[in-house]
């Protein structure tokens, strides 16, 4: 039995998700409305009815002319740096625009008086790179989730679902926003407590997307590439008690069926060991105010949760970011204030987001007992995340920053903040202000880089 795509959220859409059962697969005809009557990653490509939200009415491919950028490594000029704020949203007007706020934005705004949001106009103005366009259109008739929720079949890299029907192809489409074949940064991360103490890590990072491979033709699946959806390696820079250490992880696609593969070489012992299994909800970032796989939005195996798709939203959210991390603009203290981000550095506009809710299974044990994920529409990455405790209250409220990657000309994650409301802090990294900004053109690295022999190598180098 197929299940209808249409509608977007129905109780068939519920009832076939309970079932486990598959969907149709996109038609060759509305496939082909992607990149004509849709943005190419399938989004709507007009406009909002009162014109907050514009067309989608790309001008740009790539560096916008005009603008002064050295290359990859260097700060991104920010196209947008000239506007001002539209909107200032504070403690004291936020009721007001409640319609196009999360609840998690909204216990900000009832925990933190100064707490404000800076809205901005909403640009829809990038195109994307041509090769994820071919990949993405090939996905969308062919692509299918496959063993429960775990996994993809043939899938052949890029944005899974363009034209996606359930919660789990929306959560797909969020893992599957990479544009980049390998990236090298190296970047801080900062746990700044409610009594204004610090606490920090810093990481040396590569990581290569094996389906983003460009010697891969389109149409190249699972079957040719394999199981692992990412590679990693990574050496600790900070704190002194653990720098030196490095680690290489090989992610699968299917965690139900297959193992994440971590080794780490320990400085002290000079060895190489099999990295502990690692994952779901241990605490990770400097405070441990994160979890494991609150990582860019969801990292690891989905099954400890049931997931319902909550629909389509016009929310203000975390987007074209580029002020964050420009070292030309302040500094580190500036943006480290008390309880979250300065808010000066952090733009928001009002996007269309599609709205996941994960609930802790029947016999499942997690932290969290409810999770939300906010995705937004153009380019699938998570912009906000809310998380609840075992007793229903919401405790930690994420932000997710984008912005358009000249370099691959595709929107990008990077840095990401947790704030964790019981205690007043808050956690954030991938931060590259006083360093250099992720480099994406760096050539295709294949596994051999990420093995516990390279890691024997790299210890000696």
């Amino acid at each position: 039995m197929y299940c209808s795509r249409r509608p977007i959220v129905s109780a068939l859409t519920a009832v076939c998700l309970a079932a486990g059962l598959a969907y149709a697969k996109v038609s060759e005809e509305e496939a082909a409305t992607l990149g004509t009557e849709r943005h190419p990653f399938g989004a709507e490509k007009g406009g909002n009815a009162d014109g907050s939200i514009p067309p989608w009415t790309p001008k740009w491919q790539g560096l916008p002319p005009g603008l002064d950028y050295k290359g990859p490594g260097h700060t991104r000029p920010n196209p947008y740096a000239d506007e001002e704020p539209i909107l200032i949203i504070t403690a004291q007007n936020y009721k007001e625009h409640a319609e196009h706020l999360g609840e998690g934005q909204q216990a900000l705004f009832e925990r933190y008086p100064d707490y404000r949001i800076l809205v901005y106009p909403t640009h829809r103005d990038f195109d994307v790179n041509e090769l994820m366009k071919q990949r993405v259109k090939w996905n969308a008739t062919h692509t299918e989730v496959a063993n429960g929720v775990e996994t993809l079949k043939n899938y052949n890299g890029g944005i899974a679902f363009p034209i996606p029907s359930s919660a789990a192809e929306v959560l797909w489409n969020m893992r599957t926003t990479a544009c980049y074949r390998s990236y090298h940064v190296a970047y801080d991360g900062y746990g700044v407590f409610a009594n204004g103490e610090r606490a920090q890590d810093a990481v040396d990072f590569y990581q290569s997307n094996p389906f983003n491979n460009p010697a891969n033709p389109v149409g190249t699946t699972e079957d040719v590439v394999g199981d692992r959806i990412v590679w990693t390696l990574s050496e600790r820079l900070a704190p002194q008690s653990t720098k030196g250490q490095m680690t290489a992880v090989q992610d699968p696609m299917d965690f139900k069926k297959n193992k994440r593969n971590a080794w780490t070489y320990d400085p002290g012992t000079r060895r190489v060991r099999k990295a502990p299994a690692i994952g779901y909800d241990n605490p990770d970032g400097p405070g441990g105010m994160q979890t494991i796989d609150d990582h860019k939005g969801l990292n690891g195996a989905f099954d400890r949760f049931d997931y319902k798709l909550l629909g389509r939203q016009e929310i203000y959210v975390p987007f074209h970011n580029y002020e964050l991390n420009n070292k030309h603009n302040g500094t580190l203290d500036d943006r480290l204030t008390l309880h979250f981000l300065n808010p000066d550095y952090v733009r928001f506009e009002k996007r269309r987001v599609w709205v996941v809710e994960g609930n802790l299974a029947e016999g499942k044990r997690h932290a969290y007992s409810k999770r939300r994920w906010y995705m937004e529409e153009d380019s699938w990455n998570p912009v906000m995340s809310e998380n609840y405790d075992s007793r229903g209250n919401l405790w930690r409220v994420g932000y997710f920053m984008s912005d358009y990657q000249y370099d691959i000309q595709c929107y990008e994650k990077h840095s990401q903040v947790f704030m964790d409301l019981p205690s007043g802090g808050y956690v954030t990294n991938f931060i590259t202000i006083d360093r250099s900004e992720t480099d994406h053109s760096i050539p295709y690295m294949g596994e051999e880089k990420f093995t516990p022999a390279n890691l024997r190598r790299q210890a000696t180098r």
